[in-house]
């Protein structure tokens, strides 16, 4: 098996990352998990485990934490998802990706398992090979804490199978409705289905129907909470375009003049959340996490697609913004770091995202606004876009190659003008991959 084979087995399980129209939860079975885990030996035992889950900021929480516990020397595993521009990018250790050699070897290991009449009738979903082959890597690696970002929900997501001492929670929006339930207190419900008990649970700031959720479920679970922008707090020192700084004041200490290198306000708090893991983690076992190493891994921390600039001239921005809450702290962020006359917004959305308000976060009256579509099955047709943004913004154009909607997006501006690309990441990946990046 090479690695294009390997790529083409796991890709024959049913993905729902790219299938837009499915039954939740029945499409997600913990039962599955548990029994293909057994089968490898039950490896997400091995280690201490950190489960991060939300509606946004998973990804950026989990790459500061995991930045700030390989300053202390610890080996650290970390299983994200989806991926930009390279499936092996889910699963790392140390920062760097497990290598093909790896993944073949996994690849050929899971068909060698899964050949038989009971796999065959029942088989595991794309996101339950791919964790489980991230939960026997990390044993494989003898990683010393995995850090696990929660793909969708929280109670019934493949990760959830791994018992975690501390538990983060990001803030909580509509997203998935069709499957997470119409409101914010019944997708709150499903991701605090993480919290098993006796944990220590971290909160991001929430809107009061999710809190109420979070508080009640911790209560319930005896789990010890605690909240940034409240047991945690955090002072805001100063900001550029390539950097922010920050103090922070909680119960297990305080730290002055912290540099993070992402850049929005929402990602002080996501990096207040990951010290706070970091924190608790170090209260639950006997790992010792150092100021040094908060300092250091707060500075080092970076993940891409998350007000990544890519070009100076124009400047040209991506950021994975998918949902409402994302993409008005996404405008917020562009106006709070950076000085534009004019902004151009290249945007993809899929099918299943909240249109409407996502289009009504961005700003109307500086936007010229080229639509386009990823190289995804659940991508929304840029024309439907078109039909919903006509009535609200000056220029609205349409070019389904993401690439050639950036092309004429950075022809258009000026040196002045910001270029922004943004809606899905799957539509970043898109660009990046053409890019070499």
């Amino acid at each position: 098996m090479n690695i294009e084979e390997a790529l083409g087995y796991i890709h024959s399980f049913i993905n729902y990352e790219r299938t837009a129209s499915w039954e939740y939860p029945e499409a997600f079975k913990l039962d599955r998990m548990h029994a293909l885990a057994k089968e490898l030996g039950n490896p997400q035992k091995a280690y201490e485990t950190i489960l991060i889950a939300g509606s946004k900021g998973k990804g950026s929480v989990a790459a500061i934490l995991s930045s700030i516990l390989r300053m202390e020397n610890l080996k650290v595993g970390l299983y994200t998802s989806p991926h930009l521009v390279d499936l092996r990018e889910r699963i790392q250790v140390n920062g760097l990706w497990i290598s093909e050699q790896r993944f073949l070897a996994m690849m050929e290991r899971f068909k060698h398992t899964l050949d038989s009449y009971e796999w065959r009738k029942n088989p595991p979903t794309f996101f339950e090979l791919l964790t489980a082959a991230a939960f026997f890597y990390f044993k494989e690696m003898k990683v010393q804490v995995a850090v696990l970002e929660v793909g969708l929900g929280g109670l019934y997501d493949s990760t959830n199978i791994a018992q975690a001492r501390v538990a983060g929670i990001t803030p909580i929006s509509l997203e998935h409705t069709d499957k997470l339930g119409k409101t914010v207190s019944k997708i709150a419900v499903q991701k605090c289905g993480i919290i098993k008990g006796r944990e220590i649970v971290v909160s991001a700031p929430q809107v009061p129907e999710a809190e109420v959720v979070v508080q009640r479920t911790a209560e319930e679970r005896d789990a010890r909470l605690l909240r940034v922008g409240k047991e945690i707090r955090f002072f805001e020192r100063e900001w550029t375009e390539e950097f922010q700084t920050f103090d922070v004041r909680a119960p297990f200490g305080n730290y002055f003049d912290l540099r993070l290198g992402l850049i929005g306000r929402h990602q002080i708090e996501n990096a207040c959340l990951a010290v706070a893991l970091a924190k608790s983690l170090e209260e639950k076992t006997r790992l010792k996490i150092s100021s040094d190493a908060v300092r250091q891994g707060v500075l080092d921390a970076r993940w891409p697609g998350r007000l990544e600039k890519i070009s100076d001239s124009p400047k040209i921005l991506l950021d994975g913004a998918q949902n409402a809450d994302s993409m008005r702290r996404l405008v917020e962020a562009v106006n709070r770091h950076f000085q534009y006359e004019k902004l151009w917004v290249v945007l993809g959305v899929s099918s299943d995202k909240d249109l409407d308000g996502i289009l009504s976060a961005l700003p109307p009256e500086s936007t010229n606004l080229i639509l386009t579509q990823a190289e995804n099955p659940r991508a929304m047709e840029p024309g439907l876009i078109a039909e919903k943004a006509a009535a609200r913004f000056k220029e609205v154009r349409i070019e389904k190659n993401p690439c050639q909607a950036l092309q004429k997006a950075a022809a258009s501006a000026s040196s002045a003008d910001l270029v922004l690309v943004t809606g899905s990441l799957f539509l970043l990946g898109d660009i990046k991959s053409s890019h070499g990046s």
